[in-house]
């Protein structure tokens, strides 16, 4: 028996601006697969617009007594030992909430991310760990390069424990440049809390695996964060002639993770890699969180056929 009904894949953004009115590549895209079957992917200019419309989404699912598993496209946590650092607390949601004290985000996109980016830097010895930004933004404490990072020494690990098992996965610190999330993480951390805080959200709302752990967590609402490039191979085999990546990506995952459950094989993915260590798990459940389905993708290869 499937673990959910509805299965929906979401392709994030830092964009500082709305995105244009006519669809198009590097905004926020989603896709729903509502009892195995995909619906044409959607398309939101702003992250404000993309809260508000998975809002409804969730609470109409909710009033149907249907069960959603919903995915992101960004981490959901920094490397170990980041939290304790910047709140005091080896805990990913301390983190969330620094973040949310600290971004704004306005409803047309207009945000901080740079400043909040210098702030953690400033909290490191000598220049980052945070680099990546157009070189006429005047953000001097977010070096333009990887290598012009010092006192690398002191400084976090570069890369998540699923960055390092995620073939091709960028670091969290790039936070602009192709294939970056670190932008993605900063405004999409406090977007996701807006959504798990949201009155008719509020306590039926998991965020796998840092409520519960490394397991199906108990909750009529699951988020869990993708890395849409596990499929790169089938989104391009599916991908339609003139269709943009990122609204192939959203539709092929959605479609692999709802036919993944329909044969009774999604359960597994929630216990992460079979490659991870006791402390490794630790570290997972309560401050780096996991990709969902790392460690899986040959079952969800398989379930498209």
């Amino acid at each position: 028996m499937a673990l959910f009904d509805t299965h929906v894949v979401v392709d994030w953004s830092a964009r500082s601006k709305p995105g244009p009115r006519r669809p198009t590549k590097d905004s926020i895209w989603w896709a729903v697969a509502r009892d195995g079957v995909v619906g044409p992917p959607g398309y939101e200019r702003t992250r404000h617009q993309a809260v508000a419309r998975l809002e409804d989404l969730l609470a109409s699912e909710l009033e149907a007594h249907r069960r959603v598993l919903v995915g992101f496209d960004f981490p959901f946590g920094y490397p170990v030992g980041v939290a304790r650092h910047l709140t005091g607390q080896s805990s990913a949601f301390a983190l969330w909430d620094w973040l949310v004290a600290r971004i704004e985000d306005a409803v047309d996109n207009g945000n901080n991310r740079y400043g909040v980016a210098e702030e953690i830097n400033r909290r490191y010895p000598g220049i980052g760990p945070c680099w990546g930004r157009p070189a006429a933004w005047r953000h001097p404490d977010v070096p333009t390069r990887a290598r012009d990072r010092t006192c690398r020494g002191s400084h976090p690990p570069e890369r998540r424990l699923s960055d390092v098992h995620a073939k091709g996965a960028k670091t969290v610190w790039q936070l602009a440049y192709a294939g970056s999330v670190g932008s993605q993480l900063l405004v999409g951390l406090p977007a996701l809390d807006r959504l798990r805080r949201a009155p008719r959200l509020r306590g039926r709302l998991a965020v796998w695996p840092l409520d519960g752990g490394l397991r199906v967590p108990d909750a009529p609402v699951v988020c869990a964060e993708l890395y849409p490039s596990l499929l790169h191979k089938a989104v391009a085999d599916r991908r339609g002639a003139g269709e943009i990546l990122d609204a192939a990506q959203v539709r092929v995952n959605a479609d692999a993770f709802a036919r993944l459950d329909a044969g009774d094989g999604l359960a597994e993915l929630f216990s992460g890699s079979p490659a991870l260590t006791a402390e490794q798990r630790r570290i997972v459940e309560t401050e780096e969180a996991w990709v969902l389905g790392l460690g899986h993708e040959d079952a969800l290869l398989g379930a498209l056929g």
